[in-house]
């Protein structure tokens, strides 16, 4: 059962917030989550072309895969901090020009060893993006509506990957994707920088200049004593926990996203054209998944919300595993694909459950730290499937993201849930 907060404590909530103040944040929030995910993306749609220019293996640009999503973790351990110390709007416009810097450098990278260098750097921006981002979301929005706006973030996906689909085949080469994609970073910091700080976090500042203390959590001047109050007993739960949720998830989602391209072509046999259809059906499966799923976790609490979508993608793992096996037609194993997908609807609900467990104090920081480093470890996911498919071929490898899929629901059942909660300076 979710644990509704049914008390508000003392302090800002998100009822201070006129609509404009909260249509800036969510539209600051959609535009940089979708630009990072254009990002994340654009390398799974060139990296053949990419190993071409630079004479490298298969495995070599796949490791470059690993080393991005490596440093997202070092991001969002970085800029977590940062954010609970200096501002959620400030330092997320730190965290954009990062992730648009490497960008824009990797496309003009002169070797492979540099264009690597450039993608971590881009990764490290990515890592604080995503956490502060739905930290300020939190705080500014209506705690009865505040599911269903994070869905809507995370919706932000599909037009980022069909965009990035459609640069990646009009461009005449890689390195115009590229700096495309640091293009319209420019926008988002414009937007960001138009956006309110948060509320609650003003109020923080006040508290602690007043010599108050936030709660029963101490209000830290120092970054890394927000960092240090993640290991003490009322927060490591839920951060270790909340890491391997997280975990979980991103190794079923990168573990078949990463290689499902290669599999169409090759393991299905399909064209580029009905690939590509393929792939955008299954990005807009996805869409309609993340709103639901972010509203029904406003109705059943987000835990819930979760479980029933885990559970969806649970039996279509399983089902997708027993047709590869079997050697069932083309056409089931699509569409058992676009079900999996479907399933994704769980990944709207982590930034609100996130931002809703953890105290103003660390808000951004235990968010931070449990997404990012759960997707840091579990970037080494795409490069498991590398080595199961000489033995059992992609499909066999894609086929393991169910055991993933169990372990987050098995975890997400001793997470708190405070689903609802008003979310204020001083609790």
């Amino acid at each position: 059962m979710s644990e509704v907060a049914t008390n508000a404590p003392a302090g800002v909530a998100g009822s201070a917030y006129t609509r404009r103040e909260r249509g800036l944040i969510i539209a600051a929030a959609v535009s940089g989550w979708g630009m990072e995910y254009f990002d994340l993306v654009i390398l799974s749609l060139v990296a053949g072309d990419v190993g071409k220019t630079f004479g490298v293996s298969t495995a070599a640009v796949g490791a470059v895969f690993t080393a991005q999503l490596a440093a997202t973790a070092i991001g969002g351990i970085l800029f977590g901090p940062l954010a609970d110390r200096f501002g959620r709007r400030r330092v997320l416009t730190w965290t954009i020009w990062v992730f648009a810097i490497g960008t824009g450098l990797g496309a003009l990278a002169p070797s492979f060893g540099l264009f690597v260098v450039c993608r971590m750097i881009a990764g490290i921006g990515i890592g604080g993006e995503w956490a502060i981002g739905f930290a300020l979301l939190n705080e500014a929005w209506s705690p009865k509506r505040r599911g269903l706006a994070g869905g809507m973030v995370q919706a932000a996906i599909w037009p980022a990957y069909a965009i990035g689909i459609f640069v990646a085949g009009a461009v005449p080469n890689w390195r115009w994707a590229f700096a495309i994609g640091a293009l319209p970073a420019l926008a988002a910091v414009a937007i960001r920088l138009a956006c309110p700080e948060s509320k609650q976090w003003l109020e923080l500042q006040r508290a602690k200049a007043e010599g108050r203390q936030a709660g029963t959590v101490v209000a830290r001047e120092s970054a890394t004593a927000g960092l240090a109050m993640l290991f003490k007993k009322n927060a490591l739960k839920m951060v270790v926990l909340g890491t391997v949720v997280v975990f979980g998830a991103q190794y079923s989602y990168y573990v078949y996203s990463s290689w499902m391209p290669t599999f169409l072509k090759t393991g299905l046999h399909l064209g580029a054209g009905p690939t590509q259809t393929v792939l955008y059906i299954s990005a807009a499966i996805s869409l309609v998944s993340y709103i639901a799923a972010g509203a029904l976790g406003d109705r059943w609490g987000r835990r819930k919300a979760l479980l029933a979508f885990a559970s969806v993608q649970l039996v279509a793992f399983i089902a997708f595993a027993v047709l590869i096996a079997t050697g069932a037609a083309t056409g089931a194993v699509i569409a058992m694909y676009f079900v999996i997908s479907f399933g994704l609807g769980y990944f709207a609900v982590f930034g609100t459950w996130f931002g809703e467990l953890f105290a103003t104090p660390i808000r951004a920081t235990g968010s931070s730290f449990c997404y990012s480093v759960g997707r840091g470890i579990a970037s080494f996911g795409p490069g498991i499937v590398g080595l199961l498919a000489a033995r059992y071929g992609l499909g066999g490898g894609i086929s393991t993201g169910l055991f993933a899929v169990a372990l987050m629901m098995i975890t997400a059942l001793f997470l708190a849930d405070r689903s609802g909660r008003a979310i204020t300076a001083v609790e």
